[in-house]
């Protein structure tokens, strides 16, 4: 319920050149799926289609190794590249005579997944595998891993949202800022951009190519392309590649943003000069010289064939394996976070800097400090030759020195707490493949799980954790709140994040739940009721904490409040009020005799719904997103009421006879409107106004723009969000 009564009659945006149009069903017509609607009531959504940006992935991961004998091993699933910013998703025990199994819930836009196997003594190993596969078999892990290959985002294509394309032999030529020239199959030529976009998706061979202003160039996942010079000339600029074969044949010293999802071989020189920056998520080769006088941050693998230099103005961040394959000056700080390897000499001069992080390791076999070294959480610092200490080198910090001949020459300084043995413990992993020592392991609750890959090593019940949708962020389910009849279509009524975690015991049974919420927003008038439905049986649940398990149920359902407007004390949809504090909550139980987590089918089946806690209404009035079954406690006589279009026998529930939701999961924290009934404008937007491809998701069946709820270029109007 919202203060005035919703109109919706916007224009329609500009539609693009690239037409795609698909049926929805027999009975209706066409959809033109390359503009937005003037407002909800003109969608055309597909029969079934249920709003989910979410799908299950069956996960099969192999031990293909008895290195470890039969002792348990750890599967770690994560959504992204875990050196950089992928979160974990599912964990579990795998042995050699027994795979690790599990239904995952992943986001639908997400393309790839890490699956990464940790041993006993922490050496591990990863693979990169296709996350939109409904099923996925893992059987090449072995005890050591290879390189890092791309992540997220999602890689570009020239199918939608292309303003020309081209081919063959030609010179480019893209001064308008709202142009997209998407380059297709053959190409030779030239490119010019001087504002707006290129694309490559096809085998590109380019002689030159200038990017001035705010220009980008987007190379797609599955293109082969090669520049014989390529200049990013403005700090405006951006270069971000998906292709696992892009060659910059004459070097390459940029002046703007580059970032690297899949492989770049530079050959000859990479100078990092100016107002550049270079993010590498994937693999970076340069047969020549590195110099680096700005920002480079790596997450994947670097390798230099030549020389390494860090110069003055220059940050380096090392988040995984850098190689040099001759000697390394470092001028200015660098930080090593994980592995590097310089296979001749590596110099610290005075204005240089070797920071080191907890668990890092930097291997050289020679090195002179006339520089400082600076440890922090146990470090290593592995020299095979000769080691030189100066008077203006010192070693400080917790750091461990291993020259394995000891060190030749010392007239600097060498804190108390550095240590100069060689038997700390670094794993190997898919970043450092040298790794040193070894560990004893040990097993403090006798779970059969070792203590340094086990989530509770003091716990002998609980051993590794399972989220939706990861470890680190929240989901968001928004509703309306006037079901059966139609609402305004902002979703705000009720706004509430949340994050599931179910944890596992050694066998990869589920024993116990624990779940985050975040009660953001109550945009109805009405008072409202929240609770999650889980396919657990309640009579298995004990120690219930932070909620109330509601009776009348065959399946768990707690309740977390009541009422909205009394938990939250205010909106937080009106801009002009005062915005109060998200309130938060924490659930837990404990499961007797759970399922095995292979057979639990992720956490989608999970059902968070709202009822309206009115003295005109009541618990009867229940809403849940499209698809989700009522309970027992609903009143079926609303069914089929007002705008409902609920069909039992058809498996069709909580959606209008041309298939409009009054509730959606989005997986991610939801960035929900404000109210929009209240904006000084005679046609008043919705939802599809303010997330501009929420329409051809919905249209298309979720096949395109499964992203559609991202903060990217041209996805939102900003001016309809509450950002308070």
């Amino acid at each position: 319920m919202k203060f005035i009564k919703l109109i919706v009659l916007l224009l329609a945006l500009p539609f693009l050149s690239c037409k795609k149009t698909i049926t929805p069903s027999k009975e209706e017509p066409k959809v033109d799926l390359t503009q937005n609607v003037k407002s909800i009531n003109e969608m055309l959504v597909p029969d079934g289609f249920k709003y989910e940006a979410s799908r299950v992935v069956d996960m099969k991961v192999m031990v293909d190794n008895n290195n470890f004998g039969n002792q348990i091993q750890r599967i770690e699933i994560y959504d992204g590249n875990p050196y950089s910013t992928g979160q974990l998703v599912a964990s579990g025990s795998a042995r050699f005579s027994k795979p690790f199994e599990s239904k995952l819930s992943v986001k639908s836009a997400l393309d790839v997944l890490y699956v990464v196997k940790v041993n006993p003594d922490r050496s591990s190993s990863m693979q990169i595998v296709n996350a939109k596969l409904p099923s996925i078999l893992v059987d090449g892990l072995g005890k050591n891993g290879s390189s890092l290959g791309k992540s997220a985002p999602s890689s570009i294509d020239c199918n939608t949202g292309c303003t020309s394309t081209v081919t063959g032999n030609a010179n480019v030529n893209v001064n308008n800022v709202n142009d997209v020239i998407c380059i297709v199959g053959n190409f030779s030529g030239s490119i010019d951009i001087n504002n707006g976009t290129v694309r490559i998706c096809g085998n590109a061979n380019v002689s030159n190519c200038n990017l001035n202003n705010s220009s980008q160039l987007l190379i797609a996942a599955g293109a082969v392309v090669t520049f014989n010079n390529l200049n990013l000339n403005t700090a405006t600029t951006s270069l971000t590649n998906w292709s696992n074969s892009l060659t910059l044949s004459n070097g390459f010293s940029p002046n703007g943003l580059v970032k690297n999802y899949g492989a770049i071989s530079v050959t000859g020189n990479l100078n990092v000069n100016g107002n550049s920056e270079i993010l590498n998520d994937g693999i970076v080769n340069v047969t020549g010289t590195f110099s680096n006088n700005k920002t480079f941050t790596n997450n994947g693998t670097l390798s230099v064939g030549t020389d390494f230099n860090q110069n003055g103005g220059g940050v380096l961040t090392n988040n995984c394996r850098f190689t040099i394959g001759r000697n390394a000056a470092i001028n200015n700080p660098i930080t090593n976070n994980s592995y590097i390897r310089v296979n001749q000499n590596t110099t610290v001069n005075s204005g240089g800097t070797l920071n080191l992080s907890s668990g890092s390791m930097f291997s050289t076999s020679n090195i002179t400090f006339n520089g400082p070294a600076i440890g922090t959480g146990g470090a290593l610092i592995k020299v095979s030759g000769t080691t030189v200490l100066n008077s203006g080198g010192n070693l400080s910090g917790n750091l461990q020195f291993c020259d394995v001949n000891g060190i030749e020459t010392n007239t600097g300084t060498i804190a108390s707490s550095v240590s100069l043995l060689c038997d700390m413990y670094v794993p190997t992993s898919p970043c450092n493949p040298e790794g040193n020592g070894t560990v004893a392991i040990q097993d403090a609750d006798l779970d059969g799980v070792a203590d340094d890959i086990d989530d509770y090593p003091n716990d002998p019940e609980l051993a590794f954790n399972n989220f939706y949708p990861n470890a680190k962020d929240m989901a968001t389910a928004a509703f309306e709140d006037l079901w059966p009849s139609k609402g305004d279509y902002d979703l705000n009524d009720l706004v509430i994040d949340f994050r599931h975690n179910l944890i596992t015991n050694a066998d990869n049974v589920i024993v116990k739940y624990e779940g985050d919420y975040k009660l953001r927003a109550s945009g109805g008038a009405q008072q409202i009721a929240f609770c999650m439905g889980m396919p657990f049986d309640p009579e298995l649940i004990e120690k219930l904490e932070g909620a109330e398990i509601e009776k009348g149920h065959k399946n768990l359902v707690f309740q977390l409040f009541d009422n909205s407007k009394k938990e939250l004390g205010g909106w937080n949809t009106v801009p002009s009020q005062t915005v109060v504090p998200a309130k938060t909550y924490q659930v837990s139980f404990v499961i007797n005799k759970g399922p095995q987590i292979k057979e639990f089918g992720g956490v989608t089946p999970f059902d968070p719904f709202i009822w309206m806690n009115e003295p005109s209404k009541g618990r009867g009035y229940e809403i849940h997103v499209p698809g989700n079954a009522p309970t027992e406690l609903a009143d079926p006589k609303l069914f089929g009421y007002a705008n409902d279009d609920t069909r039992v026998e058809k498996g069709k529930y909580y959606l209008t006879s041309n298939n409009l939701p009054w509730g959606i999961i989005v997986p991610e924290s939801f960035a929900y409107c404000v109210e929009l009934s209240l904006l000084d404008m005679k046609e008043k937007p919705d939802i599809t106004q303010a997330y501009l491809h929420f329409a051809q998701w919905a249209q298309s069946g979720g096949e395109i723009y499964s992203d559609w709820y991202k903060d990217f270029k041209g996805y939102r109007n900003s001016e309809y969000f509450y950002e308070k």
